[in-house]
């Protein structure tokens, strides 16, 4: 069995300096527990969808030895792709019938974790500080210089890819691929008064009173949960890092106690390997 697990916004395969895996403990622990050949991925962490969807082709198609290089991936079997946040779109846009690129031929299912199909509030936000629209010309400039500068370093496309405006179109042409499987699971918050980890609650909040739903602290529910795909389960209690295994109120190293989040990886995995 073939899986390959990809990432999301400015995320990493491993960060060698501090010894963490964006996928904590989850590749090892499904080649255990399934015997099954794992590839985790890392396309460029600020890139937009097509330039990050392309990269995830190449990485494809190299692991299962089709541009030279040993196979990491059993070539005689296909591939189920596993997307957190961002990861997933990129996944979209791969598989799609509207990219004339696309690898549908070598994937049997894909499947998002906390993914923004309909983009994300905190998307808006941030990119209306960017806008130098402001009707404060001193924050207009402040935006303009911002702007000026997320340009310089392609910061902006990634978000822009994110907002519900671009959503909306990327929804309207990259549709799903009929030949495929699809599957999704949204994170809902952590179960108690504290809804996620310190450093997300403020946008949890704000997320929270945009939709009037729950989230995961990034990404609503209603965001996640595309119309027409199969949920593997009912929401994750679990923040977006819970999801991927890092409880960030213990520091980097620090795992969820509260979420069973490799049972929740256990789950996909024996729902799309029946595919």
């Amino acid at each position: 069995m073939n899986i390959v697990l990809t990432h999301g916004l400015l995320g990493f395969d491993t960060l060698p300096v501090l010894e963490v895996d964006y996928f904590n403990g989850i590749k090892e622990h499904l080649e255990r527990r399934f015997q099954a050949r794992v590839l985790v991925t890392q396309v460029p962490p600020i890139g937009g969808i097509d330039v990050r969807g392309e990269e995830l082709k190449r990485q494809i198609l190299e692991a299962l030895g089709q541009t030279g290089a040993p196979p990491v991936l059993n070539p005689d079997e296909k591939v189920h792709i596993i997307a957190h946040s961002m990861g997933g779109l990129d996944g979209r846009y791969l598989l799609s019938p509207a990219n004339p690129g696309n690898i549908a031929d070598q994937v049997c299912s894909l499947t998002t974790i906390g993914t923004p199909h309909q983009g994300s509030p905190l998307a808006d936000l941030c990119e209306s500080f960017a806008d130098g629209e402001s009707e404060i010309p001193l924050m207009g400039a402040i935006e303009g210089v911002i702007r000026d500068i997320a340009d310089k370093f392609h910061w902006l496309d990634a978000l822009h890819d994110l907002t519900a405006e671009s959503m909306r179109e990327f929804n309207d042409t990259y549709i799903d691929n009929p030949r495929l499987n699809y599957f999704c699971v949204a994170g809902s918050g952590r179960e108690g008064s504290l809804k996620t980890c310190k450093l997300l609650l403020p946008a949890y909040r704000y997320i929270a009173k945009i939709t009037g739903g729950d989230n995961d602290g990034m990404v609503p529910v209603s965001s996640a949960l595309p119309v027409g795909w199969e949920a593997i389960a009912p929401p994750w209690p679990a923040d977006h890092f819970d999801e991927i295994g890092h409880d960030l109120d213990e520091g980097v190293h620090g795992k969820p106690a509260h979420f069973d989040y490799l049972r929740g990886f256990e789950d996909i995995v024996e729902r799309v390997r029946n595919c």
